[in-house]
């Protein structure tokens, strides 16, 4: 099969694993690459082999590419790739958050539209083997109906001060944990619930501490099946680590625990405790379909018996989970694999991401920005805001 022609814009941290990553894969070849910083541009285009180019319109003008990857810093996404659109590149990859405002999502979504083309978000959280456990685990209704959840995605401060040299303080003010942090978050609840979309928001910030950006974002969304879900994330933190990440999910019958990045000496793994209703024979065939996702998780028959000191709550019921600890992350483009195999197959479900629901794309990038733009709405005017009515 001919080799898809790739060009990357956009050379910071996750910009330079896209290029080694395509330039690695049988499926591609990098023939182009561009930054700002001429050096970079160079220095990244002699590793795979490509033109470099601090100016991503002559690069679109002297290449006719397949296959563009959008990385720049979070609030310039649209213009490179509208311009790739222009110019014709059938198939855009763009790094998370799709847009940082309601008018840019919507302007890329409809370009998307207009030119038929295919654009993928990289939601790299998709592709984890415990996100594609929590999702099989709420759609195949293991925790019975879900009614209650709540995440936070912290980040340590040297993110927005330190992170990106000394254009730090100018990226960070161009976006938020809004739409750095809560956009991966948001994107994980409308795929783990799916159908379920978010109808309402209401969220609160704060501006003690940067100034240049806020603090922090907290926010209740419900969604249209009654599902109600807290997320929190700030980016004020001083920690010893980069990342605290955790999620848990109550439904009518079962509780999941998710301790995705886990903080001050905390383990990170991952618990489904599931529905009564649930036999250990299903509990082993629930296993074996994990493991065909590629997560590999140990299934428990187990009494658990709460207690608290010298406090109990009764307990010792035959119970059934299905546990894993340790940090579960898999390969850092995992998502991105599975995207070239959507481009090659012609369709959004491609061999090996079958049962995962189809692979996200604008349409998904366009109700992501909806949901954060109402987060920050809510937050500027302390108004309950309708994300359908922005």
């Amino acid at each position: 099969m001919k080799k898809l022609r790739a060009g990357v814009i956009g050379l910071g941290i996750l910009g330079s694993q896209h290029a080694s990553y395509l330039h690695g894969h049988e499926a591609t070849q990098v023939v182009a690459v561009a930054d700002i910083r001429q050096d970079v541009a160079q220095r990244v285009a002699g590793q795979v082999g490509a033109q470099g180019y601090t100016n991503y319109q002559e690069m679109l003008r002297q290449h006719t590419l397949d296959l563009v990857v959008v990385a720049t810093p979070d609030p310039l996404h649209r213009e490179p790739v509208m311009a790739a659109l222009a110019a014709g590149v059938p198939n855009i990859l763009e790094e998370k958050p799709f847009a940082c405002t309601w008018e840019d999502a919507v302007a890329i979504y409809e370009a998307v539209e207009q030119r038929s083309a295919r654009l993928f978000v990289h939601f790299a959280n998709r592709a984890t083997p415990l996100d594609i456990a929590t999702r099989y685990v709420i759609q195949q209704g293991l925790l019975g109906r879900a009614v209650y959840g709540e995440s936070r995605l912290d980040d340590n401060i040297s993110v927005p001060t330190q992170m990106w040299g000394d254009r730090t303080k100018e990226w960070a003010g161009g976006s938020s944990t809004a739409h750095f942090l809560l956009s991966h978050v948001v994107d994980l609840l409308r795929w783990y619930f799916a159908p379920a979309e978010v109808k309402e928001v209401y969220a609160i910030h704060q501006r003690e501490v940067l100034g240049y950006t806020p603090d922090v974002y907290d926010a209740f969304l419900t969604f249209d099946s009654g599902l109600k879900v807290r997320v929190k994330a700030e980016w004020i933190k001083h920690i010893d680590e980069l990342v605290e990440f955790y999620l848990s999910f109550s439904g009518s019958e079962g509780t999941l625990i998710y301790n995705k990045r886990g903080g001050f000496g905390t383990e990170p793994g991952w618990r489904a405790n599931l529905s009564t209703r649930v036999s250990a024979e299903q509990l082993r065939q629930h296993q074996e379909a994990l493991l065909a996702r590629g997560a590999n998780v140990a299934a428990l028959l187990h009494r658990p018996t709460p207690t608290a000191g010298s406090l109990a709550a009764g307990g010792g019921q035959l119970s059934l989970a299905l546990e894993y600890r340790g940090l579960g992350y898999g390969a850092p483009m995992a998502l991105a694999d599975h995207c070239l195999a959507a481009i090659q197959e012609g369709t959004l479900e491609p061999k090996g991401w079958e049962g995962n629901g189809p692979l996200p794309t604008h349409v998904d990038g366009l109700r992501q920005t909806q949901i954060t733009t109402a987060i920050i709405r809510s937050a500027e005017t302390g108004r309950v805001i309708e994300v359908d009515k922005l």
